[in-house]
């Protein structure tokens, strides 16, 4: 009911923000993760704890992005890009390649897509607001009826 009166217009800027928002992260995201001092740019405090804290967030944003994707294909998207981050790394020291990285991302990207699982499955809301302008959202408001 609460989507549902606003404009066409607005439904469809909705959903490129969706987009705009997740490319904007994959941006900032390879931008931190390729140049040689990111701490000149953002305190490092906790390196594996960004990480992880990093990809959750990078998990619930693709699934505004991308809301269709299968929950394997978000998570396939997000670890391949994570492994090519570090690939690249090892070819632009000072930084390497990590695997304690790596596993902190996926880590990561699995709590996101679980966070992401449990709040449509229990906050119709969010449900309705994750799908709006898409085809599982008029799914979701016609079993409604």
């Amino acid at each position: 009911m609460l989507f549902q009166n606003l404009s066409r217009e607005m439904q469809m800027l909705w959903r490129a923000l969706c987009v705009i928002q997740f490319c904007c992260l994959l941006v900032i995201y390879t931008y931190l993760g390729l140049t040689p001092h990111p701490e000149n740019s953002v305190p490092v405090f906790n390196d594996l704890l960004m990480h992880f804290t990093g990809y959750t967030v990078a998990a619930m944003s693709i699934s505004f992005a991308c809301p269709g994707w299968a929950f394997w294909h978000r998570a396939a998207f997000l670890i391949t890009y994570s492994f090519a981050i570090e690939v690249g790394q090892h070819f632009n020291p000072p930084r390497t390649f990590s695997l304690a990285d790596m596993m902190a991302n996926s880590g990561g990207v699995i709590l996101g897509l679980c966070i992401v699982f449990l709040l449509t499955k229990y906050i119709t809301p969010f449900t309705k607001l994750l799908y709006w302008k898409t085809s599982l959202h008029n799914q979701i408001t016609s079993s409604e009826s």
